[in-house]
C-alpha cells in the first residue's frame, strides 16, 4: 500500500500556500525522484541523508536514528510505525525514498571486489517526452526549435557508496544539433558521488550543490518555505548532494568533499569540507559588456536567449571546518567567488534603485562563523557572517521542547541592506539575503496521536529600497495550520494571512495589502483506491482594491490491476485576477515536475495510466486539458496560444535494472 501512496500529492501539501521560487520546488522534486530510484538504506544512512528529504524535522530524524542504536537493524521499513513522533502520511511518504536491508558483515580481511561492487548496484533510465496539441505564437515565428520537450535521465548506484547520476534535457522551442547546441541537446547535468568510505564521509565529481552553516554565505541546496526551512537549519554539518536534474541554474561544477578528521574513538568530532568549480553561466550583459544580472532560468528558446548562453564564465570555491563536541558544535567558513565580467547590477549608478547595494566587480569572499547547542529538550542555532562587502549579517534560531507535545521556535536575522554573498540563501521572508530584519515565532502542538497544530507570525522589516517600494517597508506573515488523521483519513486546513507593502498606483505612497488564504483538503488512502479533495480560497485588498479567488480540486487514483493504476485529476477555478491566482496540486509523470497556476475561470483536467509492462519496464501515459471561459488567447508574447483551451501529452518510459 506504501508504494501505491501518490508521495508527490504530500510534496505538494508541503509546499502549499508557500511563497518559493518555482525553481526551487523543481530541484527538490527531482531529487525525490533521483532518491525513489536509489533509495537510503535506513540501517546504513547518516542523519544528513535524513535532512535532504523535505518535510522531516531534527526531532523525528533524532527518534529514527535512536530507535535504530536501541533495537539494532529495522527489520521492515514498516518499523517506522512504532515510532511515535512519525504519522502515518510522514511515514507513508518516508516509504518511497528508504528501504531496510540488512548490513552484511565481512570478515576484516576481506576486500570488496569489482564483481561484487557491480552485482549490488542498481539503477533507472528513463526518458519523458511533453507534446502540446496546439501551437504558441513562437513555435510559428520566434523559437529556433521544435515546440516539444523532453529528458533523458540516468540515475543509479553501486552498493550504497558510490552513487551516480546523467541527464539530457531540451525545453520547446530550443533547437537540436544547432546554434550553440552544437553536441545535442540544449543541457547536460552528471555526477558521481562517493560515501563513507573510509574517512571519506562525501566526494562528488560533476555538478553538485552544497550548503554551508545556515546558508548566509553558501547554500545553492534546497529552498524550502518557512516552515521546512526550519527543520535544516540544525544540520551543522556541510551539506553536499549530486546535481543531475532539468535545472540549469544554481548548481555548481567541478568537486567537492567532506572528510573526517578526528581520532576514530574520540567524542572529539572534527569534519572538514572543502569545493572547487568552474562553470559557463547565461548573464545578461550591460552595453559595455559588464553583467547585468544573471540568467538561471536555463531557456536558449530564441536569439536573444542563445546569445545568453555560457556568455561568461564563474569560479568559486570554499571551504568549512566544523567541530562538535556531545551538544556542542562550531565552524568557520570562507567562500571565494570570481567572473571573468565584472557584476554592474547598477549601471546608470543610481542611489534610489533597489540594486544600489547589490555585488558588485569581479571577485568576492565571504567568512562566517556557525555556532549552536543541540539537546533533546533545548536547542540553539546560529551564523555570523561577513565579507567584501564590509557588512554583516547573522541569523539565530531557539528550539524549545516544553514537553513532549509541545516545540516552541523563534528566529531572529540581520541582514544589513549592503551586505551580500553571491550564493548565499537564508531563513527570510523578503527573497533575498539582504536588506531584512526580522522576528520568527512558532509551535507545534502535539495534541494527541491524532491531531497536530502548527502556528507561526514573522515579522520583517526592509529597510532599503525593494522592487515594490520606494521607501523602507515590512511585511508580517502569520499562518496556522491543523491536521487530523484518523486511520487512513487525513483532514488538514491552513490559513495564511500576511500583510506586506507596496507603492500605491501612483508610487506616491507606501500602502498595506492584506492578502487571505485558506486551504481544506481531505485525503483518503487504501489499498486500490485513494482520493484527495482540496478547496482553496484567496483574498487580497488594499486601498481602493479587493480581489479574490478559489478552486475545487479532486484526485483520484485506482488500482485496476496489481500491474496497473489510473490517476485523475479535475479542477475548477474562478478567480477575479493574477493577484489571487490559484495553485494546483495535479500528479506529473515521473520525472517531469510542472508547476500549475491559473486565474481567470476555468476548468483544468488530467489523467494518467501507469502500467508495469514487465518487472523492469514501467510506463505513463499522461493526457492534461485546460479551458478558459473567460478569454480567448492564453499567455501573452511568444507563449500565446490563440484559443481559450489547450490540450497536452506526456509520455514516461522508466527501465530498471
Amino acid at each position: 500500500m506504501a508504494q501505491e501512496k501518490a508521495w508527490e500529492e504530500y510534496f505538494y501539501e508541503i509546499y502549499a500556500m508557500e511563497e518559493i521560487d518555482e525553481t526551487s520546488i523543481e530541484d527538490d522534486y527531482e531529487h525525490l525522484c533521483e532518491l525513489e530510484s536509489s533509495p537510503l538504506n535506513i540501517n546504513t544512512l547518516n542523519p544528513e541523508d535524513l535532512y535532504l528529504i523535505p518535510g522531516i524535522n531534527r526531532d523525528q530524524i533524532d527518534d529514527i536514528i535512536k530507535y535504530r542504536d536501541r533495537y539494532g537493524e529495522f527489520r521492515t521499513i514498516e518499523e517506522l510505525a512504532l515510532i511515535e513522533s512519525i504519522d502515518r502520511p510522514l511515514r507513508l511518504f518516508l516509504c518511497n525514498f528508504i528501504i531496510a536491508e540488512p548490513i552484511v558483515k565481512a570478515k576484516w580481511y576481506s576486500r570488496p571486489t569489482l564483481d561484487s561492487i557491480m552485482r549490488k548496484g542498481h539503477g533507472e533510465l528513463s526518458a519523458n517526452v511533453n507534446i502540446p496539441l496546439y501551437n504558441r505564437e513562437g513555435d510559428q515565428n520566434g523559437y529556433l526549435g521544435y515546440k516539444y520537450k523532453y529528458n533523458t535521465k540516468l540515475t543509479g548506484k553501486f552498493s550504497d557508496n558510490i552513487k551516480y547520476g546523467f541527464c539530457a534535457s531540451q525545453d520547446a522551442g530550443e533547437p537540436l544539433f544547432a546554434n550553440k547546441n552544437k553536441w545535442g541537446t540544449d543541457y547536460y547535468s552528471f555526477y558521481v558521488k562517493v560515501n563513507n568510505i573510509g574517512r571519506l564521509k562525501t566526494f562528488v565529481l560533476g555538478q553538485y550543490k552544497i550548503k554551508f552553516g545556515m546558508g548566509l554565505i553558501q547554500n545553492n541546496c534546497f529552498g524550502y518555505g518557512k516552515q521546512i526551512m526550519l527543520s535544516s537549519m540544525n544540520n551543522y554539518d556541510a551539506t553536499i548532494t549530486g546535481h543531475a536534474s532539468r535545472s540549469d541554474g544554481g548548481h555548481f561544477m567541478g568537486l567537492a568533499n567532506t572528510f573526517d578528521l578526528g581520532k576514530k574513538s574520540s567524542i572529539n568530532k572534527w569534519t572538514l569540507t572543502s569545493f572547487w568549480s568552474y562553470r559557463k553561466i547565461d548573464a545578461t550583459l550591460n552595453s559595455n559588456g559588464s553583467i547585468s544580472t544573471i540568467s538561471i532560468n536555463g531557456y536558449h528558446r530564441t536569439p536573444t536567449e542563445m546569445e545568453k548562453k555560457n556568455n561568461s564564465s564563474s569560479l568559486t570555491t570554499g571551504t568549512h571546518i566544523n567541530y562538535k563536541r556531545d551538544g556542542l558544535y562550531i565552524g568557520a567558513s570562507m567562500v571565494y567567488n570570481w567572473f571573468d565580467r565584472p557584476l554592474n547590477p547598477n549601471p546608470n549608478n543610481n542611489p534610489n534603485s533597489y540594486r544600489t547595494y547589490y555585488a558588485k566587480g569581479y571577485d568576492f569572499w565571504n567568512a562566517s562563523l556557525n555556532y549552536g547547542y543541540i539537546s533533546r529538550k533545548f536547542t540553539f542555532s546560529g551564523e555570523t557572517a561577513t565579507g567584501s562587502c564590509n557588512s554583516i549579517a547573522t541569523i539565530n534560531s531557539i528550539e524549545a521542547k516544553v514537553n513532549s507535545d509541545i516545540t516552541l521556535n523563534a528566529v531572529q536575522r540581520f541582514y544589513s541592506y549592503k551586505y551580500y554573498a553571491i550564493n548565499a540563501k537564508a531563513f527570510n521572508d523578503g527573497g533575498y539575503t539582504q536588506n531584512e530584519s526580522g522576528i520568527y515565532a512558532g509551535i507545534t502542538w502535539i495534541a494527541n496521536k491524532r491531531i497536530t497544530v502548527n502556528a507561526y507570525s514573522d515579522l520583517s522589516y526592509f529597510p532599503w529600497i525593494k522592487y515594490y517600494t520606494s521607501d523602507s517597508s515590512y511585511s508580517f506573515d502569520n499562518n496556522i495550520s491543523l491536521k487530523y488523521d484518523y486511520n487512513s483519513w487525513t483532514l488538514q486546513a491552513k490559513y495564511k494571512f500576511r500583510i506586506r507593502q507596496r507603492n500605491n498606483s501612483d508610487k506616491t505612497a507606501i500602502i498595506n495589502r492584506y492578502n487571505n488564504k485558506l486551504r481544506i483538503s481531505v485525503q483518503k488512502t487504501s489499498e486500490n483506491v485513494s482520493t484527495s479533495t482540496i478547496i482553496d480560497l484567496s483574498r487580497l485588498n488594499y486601498t481602493g482594491y479587493s480581489s479574490q479567488g478559489y478552486s475545487f480540486s479532486q484526485n483520484i487514483s485506482f488500482r485496476i490491476h496489481k500491474n496497473a493504476t489510473i490517476y485523475a485529476f479535475a479542477s475548477y477555478f474562478n478567480t477575479d485576477d493574477s493577484n489571487t491566482s490559484v495553485y494546483l496540486s495535479e500528479r506529473t509523470i515521473p520525472g517531469s515536475y510542472s508547476s500549475l497556476s491559473f486565474y481567470g475561470k476555468g476548468i483544468r483536467f488530467s489523467s494518467i495510466f501507469k502500467s508495469a509492462l514487465t518487472s523492469k519496464v514501467i510506463a505513463n501515459f499522461k493526457v492534461g486539458f485546460t479551458k478558459y471561459f473567460n478569454r480567448n488567447a492564453i499567455s501573452s508574447g511568444l507563449r500565446m496560444i490563440k484559443h481559450s483551451h489547450q490540450t497536452d501529452i506526456d509520455l514516461s518510459v522508466k527501465y530498471k535494472f
